[in-house]
């Protein structure tokens, strides 16, 4: 598995662009030749921002660069990002744009063009070419591993384990670590998707409780008898309904109430129809008036106009405007009386057969057995609602309880599996202490370092691998970025991860350190080289930590390490602004 990349530019030219080859490439801030006192300023002069550069290139979405906080007009517009790479033995060009970025596309180098419809499409592509022939391709994303690989300053170096801007509070993803690691991670990923069922199940399992103890104000064991106390009360109301229902003063006349209001159902709707369509006609407005005279100036041009051909007068052209008129009002009255007509009828048999379900109610309410199984059938409604649905609740949160049992038992299984897994890896374990550890002494002068997997089977745990890394001193930030800085380059070098891994790896100031801790990180790196080691290590550095007595101690050639400088007056993109 190989990682190279080759060339950083841009289209159409926003920055110089950047050459890289294969060992260190040093990527410097360096103080202003001017006099300008903003030149002895190094943070701003692009460093940070020419690696997100490269990392948008790489398929990182645009709204998590800076590249999405550089004001308009600063870049120009529709400029493409273009990245030189080579992924084991292919050579290819990758082409972002920041006006359509998440469209790229890639140039192979037979000049054929692959073009993306969207970021996934892309992040695919890389991913199936660099893990091609690797036994646990897929089980990481080519983002994640990315990640991994090329840390920026964002991260603050806090974490062995989490790569990510600390201010979005990403959670832990160990999947890129197993990769590189060469373990299996079915496992893990099995574990995660149980633990998502059971937080699921527990919540809607604590929703339900919630209701069915009135938000804890009841004992959820006093349910089952509260639940047969409802069931009792409420047969019994339907005992006593259906009392009433045979009652002979209700048995005489429901089915002729029933009929009578089955009647005066289809009556109302019929009458709300004709309602309709006398509404209708009434709409329609009146046949436009033309006054005499407005004829009689139409019949003098047409008869000018004709001569002998109109032989009729103007009286009779009148008679037959107004013959026409009559004829369209009598249609449109006729047609609204007898819709009216027929509305009159059924309001006269609707008040006819209200008057006689009245006086059947009162017949019946003599008794009070009308009104007796009103108010029953509201209450039964009410109590037998109120029944069914306590009772289908608690079968409900008693079926979750049941299902809670059941996915912590495969969460055990889980659990056993990832100890067993990691039982099977102690030979990769003692390797991989002694890389680091032999790290360590190269760099800090000791060999009080280890590292160790560590399982938690806790009934609560929710990540259940952990990487206990120590190295002497470790909790200060120079230490910090230490212990990251010999983790990484251990999981590169050691002969169990090495083929897992591309052979690159990208630091954005990790070496804010202490003056021992940089040299002999730079002699370290300086050592891989001299000794043949084939790989990438790209690396920003402010320059002006290595003036001095510091540079004399260092055996790395700084000024042929480096690939690019920037300084306040000769910035990345050429211009000084303010991100948004």
């Amino acid at each position: 598995m190989l990682l190279r990349l080759h060339r950083l530019s841009s289209e159409p030219e926003c920055f110089d662009p950047i050459e890289f080859h294969t060992g260190v490439n040093l990527i410097l801030g360096e103080r202003s030749d001017g006099t300008d006192p903003q030149g002895r300023k190094l943070n701003g002069v692009g460093k940070s921002v020419c690696v997100d550069f490269l990392h948008f290139a790489l398929g990182r979405r645009f709204i998590d660069t800076r590249l999405s906080r550089i004001p308009e007009g600063v870049l120009p517009e529709g400029m493409s990002v273009l990245l030189d790479l080579s992924i084991n033995d292919l050579r290819l060009q990758i082409r972002r744009s920041t006006t359509n970025p998440d469209q790229p596309t890639v140039v192979v180098a037979d000049g054929s063009i692959i073009a993306f419809d969207n970021l996934d499409e892309l992040t695919r592509y890389l991913g199936e070419l660099l893990f091609a022939g690797d036994e646990n391709a897929g089980q990481a994303s080519f983002r994640s591993i990315l990640s991994l690989l090329m840390r920026d300053e964002r991260s603050e170096f806090k974490s062995v384990v989490n790569p990510s801007d600390t201010a979005r509070r990403a959670p832990d993803d160990y999947s890129p670590h197993l990769f590189l690691m060469g373990i299996d991670s079915t496992s893990f990923a099995e574990f995660d998707r149980t633990v998502s069922r059971l937080d699921d199940t527990r919540k809607f399992a604590n929703s339900l409780k919630k209701d069915l103890t009135d938000g804890g104000k009841d004992k959820l064991s006093d349910i089952p008898a509260k639940l047969n106390e409802e069931k009792r009360a409420t047969e019994k109301i339907e005992d006593a309904l259906e009392t009433l229902r045979v009652d002979p003063a209700f048995e005489k006349v429901e089915e002729e109430l029933n009929e009578i209001e089955l009647e005066l159902r289809q009556l109302r709707s019929e009458r709300k129809k004709l309602s309709f369509q006398i509404d209708q006609i009434r709409s329609i407005p009146l046949p436009e008036q033309i006054s005499a005279d407005d004829i009689a100036i139409v019949f003098e041009r047409v008869r000018s106009g004709l001569g002998e051909l109109v032989e009729k007068s103007l009286e009779q052209a009148k008679e037959f405007k107004e013959s026409i008129e009559k004829f369209q009002q009598t249609l449109r009255q006729s047609e609204l009386t007898q819709l009216q007509q027929t509305r009159t009828e059924y309001s006269s048999q609707i008040r006819t057969l209200s008057d006689r379900h009245a006086e059947l109610v009162r017949q019946v309410d003599n008794k009070g057995v009308l009104a007796e199984l009103r108010t029953g059938l509201e209450v039964a409604t009410r109590r037998t609602d109120q029944y069914h649905r306590l009772a289908s609740q608690f079968d409900q949160y008693e079926r979750k309880a049941k299902e809670i049992n059941t996915i912590k038992a495969d969460r055990s299984d889980n659990l056993r599996d990832i100890q067993t897994l990691i039982s099977e890896c102690d030979d990769l374990e003692a390797s991989f202490n002694e890389t680091l550890v032999a790290i360590h002494e190269s760099i800090q002068q000791t060999s009080r370092a280890s590292f160790k997997f560590r399982v938690d089977d806790g009934p609560r745990t929710k990540k259940p691998l952990s990487f206990d890394v120590r190295i002497q001193d470790d909790g200060s930030h120079s230490v910090n970025h230490a212990r990251v800085f010999i983790y990484d380059f251990a999981l590169m070098l050691n002969e169990l991860t090495s083929p897992h891994h591309p052979k690159f790896l990208l630091h954005d100031n990790i070496l804010e350190v202490d003056q021992d801790t940089l040299v002999n990180s730079l002699n370290f790196i300086q050592k891989l080289m001299d000794d043949g080691v084939d790989f990438q290590y790209i690396l920003t550095l402010n320059r002006d930590i290595l003036d001095g007595q510091v540079l004399d101690g260092i055996d790395l050639d700084i000024d042929e390490a480096r690939c690019a400088k920037f300084t306040k007056s000769q910035q990345f993109l050429k211009t000084r602004y303010q991100e948004q």
